[in-house]
């Protein structure tokens, strides 16, 4: 039987999901006795472009080679997955005032600095996205649940509960009662809540939760007494996923 076509691309992004699937280890190379992965710039020199059967891609398009190569890969790929929270959302650099971009290039690379860099964008802002799997970095089991899922000619079915619920699962104490902000209750789960469990809170990494009350959010971070922070608090992750809708 011939092999599945994988192929595995990053645009603008610090790799860190990409090596989550290097994580995989064992359970990739079970991957590889199914499928071909012709293009993974990280792991082997690309041999060939095209067509895939399914491709991954991690980071945020950028620039203009960036949305090219999107579009690209778009076009050879039968199915896309968008690949952790800087191709979902749009990641860490969306969260930047586009007003303030030039304010920001000035003060850091200098008047005579000519930026070739465009707002940064989720990647359904250019390309069709099939499928997406969440978190920054991603999380293991739910993306070797969503590949083999596809693999499979099954469809993925999302989290169904919010990273609140998996922090109890897992009996942290609450954030909220300390009096410190979390954006646990209105955030997809998936993550098996990482960061709460290890005594950071939640910044919404894995997107919102289907019905996510953004608004009650922010009434009680201005209750604790956050009301000069709630930009600061949810505009990393929250606040573009919110502007999807």
């Amino acid at each position: 039987m011939e092999k599945l076509k994988i192929g595995i691309f990053d645009l603008t992004d610090c790799e860190g999901c990409e090596l989550q699937i290097l994580n995989l280890k064992g359970k990739l190379l079970k991957l590889a006795e199914i499928a071909d992965i012709p293009v993974w710039r990280l792991a082997k020199t690309p041999t060939e472009f095209g067509p895939y059967d399914l491709a991954l891609i991690e980071g945020t398009p950028m620039s203009k080679d960036d949305i090219k190569l999107a579009k690209k890969i778009r076009e050879k790929s039968k199915k896309v997955i968008a690949l952790g929270a800087c191709a979902h959302l749009g990641g860490i650099p969306a969260a930047l005032d586009e007003k303030k971009r030039d304010k920001f290039l000035r003060e850091i690379y200098g008047w005579n600095y000519k930026s070739s860099s465009v707002a940064a964008k989720p990647l359904t802002a250019y390309i069709h996205v099939d499928y997406f799997i969440h978190g920054c970095p991603i999380d293991l089991d739910e993306a070797e649940k969503v590949i083999v899922d596809i693999l499979m000619d099954k469809n993925p079915a999302g989290p169904s509960k919010s990273v609140c619920l998996e922090c109890k699962e897992r009996e942290n104490p609450c954030l909220f009662l300390k009096n410190e902000p979390c954006q646990g209750p209105i955030t997809e789960g998936g993550c098996k809540a990482v960061c709460p469990s290890n005594g950071l809170r939640c910044w919404g990494c894995q997107g919102l939760v289907k019905d996510a009350n953004v608004g009650a959010m922010e009434k009680n971070l201005k209750k604790m007494g956050y009301e000069n922070q709630v930009e600061n608090i949810m505009g990393a992750f929250t606040k573009q996923d919110e502007s999807k809708e």
